[in-house]
């Protein structure tokens, strides 16, 4: 299989050490994950976070919220993920191992 064949697909990965201490950021917590690709270009592959939680700073009028009155969501973030930093890919050719269609994605799990 192609790399590029590998976009909407469930993938695993596997980082390389060298980014294990930055890999919290993103909420990544572990150093072997299986993510759906959104994306491959030069820099590196694009992966779907579902459940990325982010701290929501700004109303619906573009104006702070207070400290105390700040919440956190989750949202669909995309992260991309340098090529130097992928040690290996896997991808399953079995249709359950796929992007299911709809909300509730299987995808960015901690491989167990």
């Amino acid at each position: 299989m192609q790399v590029e064949g590998l976009k909407g697909k469930l993938v695993l990965f596997k980082f390389s050490e060298e980014i294990k201490h930055d890999l919290p950021l993103f909420q990544i917590f572990k150093d072997e994950i299986w993510a759906v690709v959104t994306g491959i270009d030069n820099e590196g592959v694009w992966i779907e976070n579902p459940g990325y939680e982010l701290g929501i700073w700004w109303d619906d009028r573009g104006e702070l919220i207070p400290t105390n009155k700040q919440v956190k969501e989750k949202i669909k973030a995309n992260i991309l993920i340098s090529w130097r930093y992928i040690k290996a890919l896997m991808s399953v050719d079995d249709e359950r191992f796929q992007k299911e269609k709809n909300d509730r994605l299987p995808g960015f799990q901690v491989y167990k």
